[in-house]
């Protein structure tokens, strides 16, 4: 089953990808500015609101590509 949208579906793994590099960076280094922990977690709930609408909107393509392939 082929993935829909692949750039959609990148820039959702770059925003989640980001926000965690903050919040990682913020655990590791002990003078770190709060921002740093509220940007990494925006990015990383950003990302994962847009992962799960996407996944939420595809959910049932392959019944149609199934549908597709019996006609």
């Amino acid at each position: 089953m082929p993935i829909k949208n692949n750039k959609l579906q990148f820039i959702n793994a770059f925003f989640i990808l980001v926000g965690a590099i903050f919040l990682w960076y913020s655990v590791i280094m002990e003078s770190v500015n709060v921002y740093f922990k509220i940007f990494g977690l925006l990015f990383l709930m950003f990302g994962a609101y847009r992962a799960s609408n996407h996944w939420v909107e595809h959910r049932d393509d392959h019944l149609n590509e199934e549908n597709e392939e019996e006609e």
